[in-house]
């Protein structure tokens, strides 16, 4: 019960340091409203409201790995899942496979 709690409380504390660090990165593209991480399913899950679009879109980080080198933490990207087909194909062609450093703020939750 107690570890349930425990992991709500650092996917929402990981979800909202996500928010805003996606938010200051990609401003010049759209507002991201909400992220929810599931840190047991090595998921994330965001909604944005892109410039140019009428309704909100959802995108997924069906798979990450987390990996840590010294005093760095690292996530992977393996797989993606959007609300629109074209975006799956973007994220996926760019984004699959790479590993990039976590801003200190996440890194301090995990």
């Amino acid at each position: 019960m107690f570890g349930t709690l425990a992991r709500g409380m650092k996917d929402g504390a990981l979800g909202l340091s996500f928010r805003a660090y996606l938010n200051d990165k990609f401003k010049e593209y759209g507002e991201v409203t909400d992220v929810a991480v599931d840190t047991q399913a090595n998921r994330l899950t965001l909604k944005a409201m892109l410039r140019g679009e009428k309704e909100a879109v959802s995108a997924t980080i069906e798979r990450y790995d987390i990996e840590k080198s010294a005093a760095d933490y690292f996530i992977v990207l393996r797989q993606f899942s959007s609300s629109r087909a074209w975006l799956t194909l973007l994220l996926t062609q760019l984004f699959s496979g790479k590993r990039y450093k976590l801003p200190a703020a996440v890194s301090k939750l995990l």
